[in-house]
C-alpha cells in the first residue's frame, strides 16, 4: 500500500536528515508540506513536489519501476520528473519504495 502523503509530512515535517548515495553528503530534509518535501544541501535548497513523489511510490508498489536507487534516479529523470531524481530517490530510499 502507498504511503499516505499525511504520514510523509509527519515524517519530515521538523526536518530529518538522510543518507545519501555512497560517497555523497547526508540529505537535509528541512521539511514537509500539502504539496512539497523540502531539502537542502550546502549549494542549494529546493523542494520536491508531492504529485512526482507519488507518481513513483505507486509505479514502486505496482512492481512497474525497478527498486535499484542508481536505475530509480534514472528511471524517474526520464518518466516521472527532472526534478533533483537523485533526492527523490534518497526520500523513496528512506520511506522504503528503493534498496
Amino acid at each position: 500500500m502507498v504511503t499516505s502523503w499525511a504520514e510523509v509530512v509527519r515524517r519530515y515535517e521538523k526536518g530529518a536528515q538522510l543518507p545519501s548515495m555512497p560517497g555523497a553528503r547526508t540529505l537535509e530534509v528541512t521539511g514537509a508540506d500539502d504539496e512539497y518535501i523540502y531539502v537542502a544541501h550546502r549549494l542549494w535548497q529546493d523542494k520536491i513536489t508531492r504529485g512526482y513523489l507519488e507518481k513513483a511510490m505507486q509505479l514502486l508498489e505496482e512492481g512497474k519501476m525497478t527498486n535499484d536507487y542508481g536505475a530509480v534516479v534514472d528511471y524517474y529523470r526520464t518518466y516521472i520528473a527532472d526534478e533533483r531524481p537523485t533526492t527523490a530517490a534518497t526520500i523513496l530510499k528512506d520511506l522504503g519504495y528503493v534498496r
